[in-house]
């Protein structure tokens, strides 16, 4: 039987996440909270949220969301939660859309060291890159796997080019474009020689569902999606994991993809 789990977010967790919307959609699982200490916690990832998350489990949190978390240094957080056993989930853009998952086992079954992994994102002007880059790699980590070397080739105020080698011994070409003219989108994608594997994905606050397409000799195949934002498909990991008593990784892997940044300073 699900149990109902109590809700509480900052207003700005709860303006970048949806947080509103997404306890309004999963009555049965979760219920808003506006006195004490809720079961679950939204912080947003702005400038200090690894001490912030740190407060919301020393007040007794049973599972932390981070929407949208900007570089910073997880390494005390990552050890408490780990300690207690208290699942701290990151809310990143692209990463927790149900499409991802369902793109990965054909991702996998490509990426090697003769494979070439592109991958684009279109986010506001405005944001700030290594932001974006880590809610790209986070993406990537989901999709095909982990990220190990970066290499700039263009970084400025409109975005950047990226060059990158995955743990399989893949090669990888990042790219961001800033711009206002178009929704935030997402595009990853492997090439064979005859085969390939296509991921595009909107904005995480919309509800319109990714697509993976896979294509081979005998033609593509547009695999089933689900219509779910990435918010709401995160809380309801969430739920799973604090219902079976689990922790997660999504620390472990931040601090991973973090440590890439400084070689492109």
């Amino acid at each position: 039987m699900t149990r109902q789990l109590t809700v509480t977010s900052s207003p700005e967790a709860d303006a970048a996440g949806g947080v509103a919307q997404v306890v309004a959609s999963l009555p049965v699982s979760l219920h808003p909270f506006d006195g004490g200490a809720a079961a679950l916690v939204a912080i947003a990832g702005t400038a200090g949220w690894p001490e912030e998350a740190l407060g919301a489990l020393a007040a007794g949190a049973r599972g932390v969301v981070v929407v949208s978390p900007s570089a910073a240094d997880v390494t005390a957080l990552q050890e408490r939660a780990k300690a207690l056993g208290v699942p701290v989930v990151l809310d990143t853009e692209w990463a927790p859309n149900p499409a991802v998952a369902a793109a990965a086992p054909h991702f996998a079954a490509h990426d090697d060291e003769e494979s070439l992994v592109e991958a684009r994102v279109d986010a506001p002007v405005g944001s700030d890159l290594d932001q974006v880059l880590l809610a790209q790699l986070a993406l990537v980590r989901a999709a095909v796997g982990p990220v190990v070397s970066l290499s700039p080739a263009r970084w400025n105020k409109h975005g950047y080019d990226v060059l990158a080698q995955l743990a399989s011994g893949a090669r990888a070409s990042l790219g961001a474009i800033l711009t206002d003219a178009a929704p935030p989108q997402a595009t990853v994608r492997i090439i064979k020689p005859h085969t390939a594997v296509a991921l595009v994905l909107p904005g995480a606050g919309t509800a319109a569902p990714g697509k993976v397409t896979v294509s081979g000799p005998d033609g593509a195949t547009l695999l089933p999606t689900q219509w779910e934002t990435a918010h709401r498909a995160l809380w309801r990991r969430l739920h799973a994991l604090v219902e079976a008593g689990q922790s997660c990784e999504d620390l472990l892997d931040f601090a991973a993809d973090a440590s890439l940044l400084p070689a492109l300073s």
